[in-house]
């Protein structure tokens, strides 16, 4: 009876390492089983988190677009708004100066022709008043010789003449100078220029530089432009005609109203009348 108990007891202690092996067994199997859920788990939460890191950062650049497009829009507007404000600024103090400009020159126009007056006579100088410019033109026979762009000493004194206007009563106007010739080059020997294009710029700096170095009127006001023989006053068909057209033209417009003159003119202060500044100094004096 003891043997057999003894031998059961045995037994049992042989199955012993079988079975604690197989628990380590089903314990590993379930532990990687429930590592691989986690490490799975893990792996889509990682997706998930990355999808939603792109979408953000999508979302970031999609708001910082918008912003840059509202702050463009914004610029824009602001631009709108002041250039509406300079706008309406610029046209209140061109009609205020329009008028003003327009008597200054009827009144140069006047002082011109008296200045001018034997030039006028023999036809070598015209004087017109447009809409917004005084013109002057003056022949070529009396400004430089054939084929030249030498002033001559009559061209010399007639522009001190007139430059007593421009520095004076058009002191804010611009001065363009445009040069007219014809499609006949007289050949000269020594002539500076070979085509008509170039005696015509020639001849427009010519007029130009003895506004600003002799007579010093300021060079941001002077422009010279040669035309040659393709603006004239009348048919080139004779030598009359191309004398007429042969000249000199001196156009005088107002100095267009930049934001700087405008803000000059807004922060001016208003012309005090004359009669509360008399009543101001009365009383002063009585009290006195």
């Amino acid at each position: 009876m003891d043997d057999a108990r003894t031998e059961a007891a045995r037994g049992r202690w042989r199955w012993l390492p079988w079975g604690l092996l197989a628990v380590g067994v089903v314990v590993a199997s379930a532990g990687a089983w429930l590592g691989s859920r986690s490490l799975h788990a893990l792996e889509t939460r990682a997706a998930q988190l990355e999808r939603e890191a792109t979408e953000s950062e999508a979302h970031v650049a999609q708001l910082q677009t918008l912003r840059q497009a509202m702050e463009r829009r914004l610029r824009t507007l602001e631009r709108q708004q002041q250039a509406a404000e300079w706008g309406g600024a610029a046209a209140q103090v061109q009609a205020r100066n329009a008028e003003a400009q327009h008597m200054r020159r009827e009144a140069a126009l006047a002082t011109l022709g008296a200045a001018l007056k034997d030039a006028l006579a023999g036809g070598d100088v015209s004087l017109d008043l447009e809409d917004d410019a005084l013109r002057m033109e003056v022949s070529e026979r009396l400004l430089f010789a054939p084929a030249s762009t030498q002033l001559t000493p009559e061209g010399a004194r007639l522009l001190k003449q007139s430059a007593g206007v421009l520095q004076g009563a058009l002191a804010d106007h611009r001065v363009a100078v445009e040069a007219h010739t014809d499609e006949v080059l007289p050949a000269a020997p020594g002539a500076p220029a070979s085509t008509a294009w170039e005696l015509s710029a020639a001849r427009a700096v010519t007029v130009v530089r003895h506004l600003g170095e002799r007579e010093k009127l300021d060079p941001a006001r002077l422009s010279a432009t040669g035309h040659a023989a393709h603006r004239p006053r009348v048919p080139g068909d004779s030598p009359p005609n191309r004398a007429l057209n042969r000249r000199v033209t001196l156009r005088l417009s107002p100095t267009p109203v930049t934001p700087q003159s405008v803000a000059v003119a807004s922060t001016e202060p208003p012309p005090r009348p004359v009669k509360r500044a008399a009543k101001a100094k009365a009383k002063k004096m009585a009290r006195r």
